[in-house]
């Protein structure tokens, strides 16, 4: 099973991370000959222009341990989501990522729980 450090290598392999602001979401896409399958998520609410709250991530069981659950909490976090809002993080995946890397918001997380 591969390791991804980067979305680049991700990318090389046919994975994506975008932003689907209508879904309230950082989707990962496995590239398919069907266009392609969402594989993981973690969804957003906005709470007005002061706050986001991650509130749900998951990566498909057979994609777990390689990397991109990493990649997609990276990608949510320093998003165009978040923009100048204080990043709060109801689940506890985000909140651990945080936790584990708070170099990512400069030592500034937010989180329900504090």
């Amino acid at each position: 099973m591969a390791r991804y450090l980067n979305e680049a290598q991700a990318a090389a392999d046919g994975f994506t991370i975008t932003h689907e602001p209508d879904r309230s979401r950082y989707a990962i896409t496995a590239s398919g000959p069907d266009g392609g399958r969402v594989v993981g998520e973690a969804h957003y609410t906005l709470r007005g222009d002061d706050a986001i709250d991650f509130d749900h991530t998951v990566v498909v069981p057979e994609l777990r341990g390689t990397g991109l659950s990493g990649l997609l909490a990276n990608r949510a976090v320093t998003g165009e989501a978040v923009g100048q809002r204080r990043v709060e993080a109801s689940c506890s995946f985000i909140d651990g990522y945080l936790q584990r890397h708070p170099e990512v918001l400069g030592g500034s997380a937010g989180s329900p729980a504090e």
